[in-house]
This record gives structure tokens, sequence and C-alpha cells, in this order.
């Protein structure tokens, strides 16, 4: 695994990090996923960075979690409700072991439980949670500053990033190695 640097500028206002983004974009060619916003505050997608390959995946792929696991929650409920009946072997007065109306609530319910289920873990997938990497990472965004994080592959780029976040209003700068 090869190594790669990191720049961490530091904003006080939306403004100035909106205008440092997409010229540090520019000049080291950096893909989507190799520059990232840290933010106390949740901002609206775009407003600050536009990460079109994120939008993609997400808008093209999250429905999968919830609609997959509805699948299996039918064949749980099905399996559970209709399965039971076989195999206790009840037969009451010549009926079918298998009853439609109490096998369609149970699995109606596991359906929906089930898309639950996969909802959140669609949610927890697509925001990156739980993250276990070390990242780089300053308090003062906890504070209400605006952190632009971007990875980069050689320390040269990592020295002109963190000029060019100066000139664009960073107030602080870190750099660091393999931590994004």
């Amino acid at each position: 695994m090869s190594d790669h640097y990191t720049v961490l500028g530091l904003y006080r206002k939306v403004e100035t990090i909106t205008m440092a983004g997409d010229p540090i974009r520019e000049a080291f060619r950096i893909k989507d996923g190799d520059i990232e916003v840290l933010s106390s505050a949740a901002y609206p997608d775009g407003v600050i960075l536009d990460d079109k390959e994120l939008h993609h995946q997400v808008e093209s792929r999250q429905f999968l979690f919830p609609f997959l696991m509805g699948f299996v929650g039918f064949g749980a409920g099905v399996t559970l409700a209709g399965g039971t009946g076989y195999i206790m072997n009840l037969i009451v007065g010549g009926k079918s072991p298998f009853t439609y109306a109490p096998t369609g609530v149970i699995t109606y319910e596991f359906t929906l439980l089930f898309g639950v289920i996969g909802s959140v873990l669609s949610l927890l997938y697509y925001a990156g949670l739980p993250n276990w990497t070390d990242r780089a990472y300053d308090p003062e965004v906890s504070d209400g500053a605006l952190g632009l994080l971007v990875k980069l592959y050689s320390t040269e780029d990592q020295e002109k990033a963190a000029k060019m976040m100066e000139e664009h209003g960073a107030y602080k700068i870190k750099k660091g190695v393999n931590d994004f």
C-alpha cells in the first residue's frame, strides 16, 4: 500500500472554504473521494463541495439494502409462520397446517422489520459510519470551524496544497501521512 499525504485546512466561514475547494481540486486533479469537508453542522449536498461520485453511488444503490432485506424478511416470515405448522404437524379438523391469515400477518411484519433494518444499515454504510480508521481531525471543527481535508500522493503536492489553502483564507493548516 502506497503512502499518501493529507492536508487539513481550517476555515471560519462557508464562503472562504467554498472558494478554496474547486481551485485545489482542479490544480491537483483530485478525485471526488480524495477531498472532504469536515464540519460540525450539516450543510446541504453541493453547498461546499459537489461530490458527483458519491451522489451517483447513493442515488443508484441506496435502495438495494432495504429492498434485499425486505426479501429476507419475507422469507423469514413465511418460514417462521408457515413452517411452524408443518414442523409441529398439528392437523385440526382436517385443515391444512399452513394457514394464510396468520402467515400473511407475520410475513408482513417481518418484511417491514427487515426493510427498516436495511434502511438503517444503508444509512450507516453511505454515511461512512462507523469509521474505525484514524483520520485527520482538529478539535476546532467541533467548535464551528470548517475543515477541508485533501488526500495527495507526494510531499510536493502536500506543500503546494497547504500554500493554496493559506492563500484562500485558511487560518490553520495541518499536514499528515496516511490519515485520511
